[in-house]
């Protein structure tokens, strides 16, 4: 019995990892993160704001990405509204922004766009040759909450909505 139940354990887990794996695959390859000191003054075809409205007031603003013409570059993040220049921010947002970590979109020589992004997210640049309308996406990886409990899910103190205490 034992050994069905191993047995089945392994299947699963090997499923799983290639299912991960697969989609993984689907995304192309991770290119490097080059940092900048500062995003050049120059014209964007397209400039996207990450908008995360349910931060506190400095911190809605998760990042800003800046797409130079004809480059295939795209998104994951949830909130995002174009904008046509970095005047467009509210002042809290201006300010947010001389703090943002910056990167380049640079798989080769040729440099596609820049993102700029609060330094708890992070990101990941990926490649995607078969995908015209988006041959770099820029994957947002949305921070973890530092405190355990406030969603109502999970065990220990402060999780669910149900008093108690100690």
């Amino acid at each position: 019995m034992n050994k069905i139940i191993k047995t089945s354990i392994t299947l699963a887990a090997a499923g799983l990892v290639s299912l991960f794996l697969s989609g993984c695959a689907s995304m192309g390859t991770v290119i490097k993160k080059h940092e900048v000191k500062e995003i050049p003054e120059m014209h964007f075809e397209r400039i996207i704001k990450l908008y995360n409205p349910e931060g506190v007031p400095d911190k809605t603003l998760a990042g800003v990405v800046f797409i130079k013409k004809d480059a295939k570059v795209c998104t994951d993040f949830p909130r995002e509204i174009t904008i046509k220049s970095l005047d467009e921010l509210d002042p809290i947002e201006k300010q947010t922004y001389t703090q943002l970590s910056k990167y380049s979109i640079k798989p080769g020589e040729e440099i596609f766009g820049f993102v700029a992004i609060a330094l708890d997210y992070r990101i990941n640049i990926w490649e995607n040759i078969k995908d015209e309308a988006c041959r770099y996406k820029v994957q947002i990886v949305i921070p973890e909450p530092s405190v355990k409990g406030n969603t109502g899910a999970g065990f220990g103190i402060g999780a669910g909505s149900h008093g108690g205490g100690i």
